[in-house]
């Protein structure tokens, strides 16, 4: 089974307004997870969706910290996550939105219709350091995940370093990254990152073993049973 675990919705800021539920699950490998930038608002209506195409979401987050470090989360349910979006939420920045100079940000029903657009500043770090932004995920029974380790905003770009967290898995871009991950010991995965249809699963990780729904995907994640395209 293919699995694509860092795509982004039409409610983050830098994703095009294609990304819909009906469109991403077109498009989408038998696993997806919805990752936005600091909320967790559009997974349900993906949920729904892709129950009804017999596809597994599972429900993601990318929080980006004050350090302009992006953490990504991954829950069994979307309950737990929605109890993390609302604590993300409390931690941006309090400032007025502009949509037309940084993007827009619209929540989506099932049926694709967009129902409101979003104010809160999702494109901006919190001020949440990376330690708290680790221990609210764990803290609701979240897989927390450091994003594209070596590009703008992962954790090797910023600090050059992977400090002492509770963290056990690395997004890698590239071999050279995996072999780093692998040396620390780190689970690697390898995803998109899509922000337009046309990237869903252009990287993507793999699973041998077959899964049932998002609990079990997830205990198979962290236990090192999902490899990348070079593990093969």
């Amino acid at each position: 089974m293919k699995c694509d675990l860092h795509v982004h919705s039409c409610l983050s800021p830098c994703a095009d307004l294609t990304m819909v539920p009906n469109e991403i699950v077109k498009r989408s490998p038998e696993i997806l997870s919805i990752c936005d930038h600091n909320s967790g608002e559009n997974v349900q209506s993906f949920l729904k969706v892709f129950e009804k195409n017999s596809k597994i979401l599972i429900p993601g987050i990318e929080i980006q910290s004050v350090e302009d470090i992006h953490i990504l989360g991954y829950f069994d349910n979307v309950e737990k996550l929605m109890k993390v979006s609302k604590i993300i939420y409390e931690h941006l920045p309090k400032i007025p939105y502009d949509p037309e100079k940084f993007g827009y940000q619209l929540k989506v029903d099932e049926s694709d219709q967009f129902t409101s657009l979003e104010i809160a500043p999702l494109g901006f770090p919190t001020d949440l350091n990376i330690e708290n932004v680790v221990e609210i995920i764990l803290k609701h029974s979240g897989i927390p995940a450091y994003a594209h380790i070596n590009r703008k905003f992962g954790i090797l770009y910023q600090l050059g370093i992977f400090p002492d967290l509770d963290v056990h898995i690395a997004e890698v871009t590239s071999e050279d990254e995996y072999h780093i991950a692998k040396k620390k010991n780190l689970i690697p995965i390898s995803s998109s990152d899509a922000h337009y249809l046309n990237q869903i699963g252009e990287m993507y990780s793999i699973i041998e073993d077959e899964v049932k729904n998002a609990k079990e995907f997830l205990s198979f994640l962290i236990n090192g049973k999902v490899k990348t395209i070079w593990d093969f």
